[in-house]
């Protein structure tokens, strides 16, 4: 099974929060360092970005309204990610449906607070791969 690629979902405890938040993978490892890029969902509240609003049975660890953060989307190391799933520093949880995950692609190329890079970087890799799954 291959751990790090696009449509999984990590449980992942960054050091400067102060609970583990879901993070999803929206591209396969590629270049020199197999990279990745990686959004986490957050509590929805009053200043969220409100680009995609998950809500229980869009992905069974979803109990309550939740947003995309897409200010979070970042690069990850496909191995820092393997790296810390073998150390127990995050957990695999289930699969993004192929609905979620095209949903969750679409939302990073509109939302305004998307980092330009992180937005140029997808929509050379999501034109290549077909939203629908």
């Amino acid at each position: 099974m291959i751990l790090v690629c696009a449509g999984r979902s990590l449980l992942f405890q960054a050091p400067n929060d102060e609970k583990p938040h879901l993070w999803f993978i929206l591209t396969d490892p590629e270049g020199d360092r197999n990279r990745v890029v990686a959004v986490m969902l957050r509590t929805v509240k009053e200043y969220t970005d409100k680009t995609i609003i998950l809500e229980p049975g869009d992905h069974p660890f979803i109990k309550h309204s939740s947003s995309i953060h897409y200010s979070s989307a970042r690069f990850f190391e496909a191995e820092a990610i393997s790296h810390a799933l073998r150390k127990g520093h995050c957990r695999l949880q289930e699969d993004m449906s192929s609905d979620l995950l095209r949903r969750a692609r679409e939302g990073l190329l509109k939302s305004p607070f998307t980092v330009n890079a992180i937005k140029d970087y997808c929509r050379g890799r999501f034109s290549r791969i077909p939203l629908g799954g």
